[in-house]
């Protein structure tokens, strides 16, 4: 998977080393339109992994939550 998101859009990644890294299926992901959406997506999600990232389409970090904060 890759961090970058299609071109205008923003990419929700959420880690969870135990289950995510070792698991077929990966890491969660969803593009989302806006940076708005992206971050309320990684928001309410926040607990629900260690990491939760949002990365634009040139794959820097906008936006970092999870519960290992």
């Amino acid at each position: 998977m890759q961090k970058q998101a299609p071109k205008g859009q923003y990419r929700v990644i959420g880690l969870d080393p135990i289950d995510t890294l070792t698991s077929p299926s990966g890491p969660v992901w969803k593009d989302c339109e806006t940076l708005e959406e992206a971050r309320d997506l990684a928001n309410r999600n926040g607990e629900l992994y260690l990491w939760v990232f949002v990365c634009d389409d040139a794959g820097s970090l906008l936006h970092e939550t999870g519960c290992h904060q």
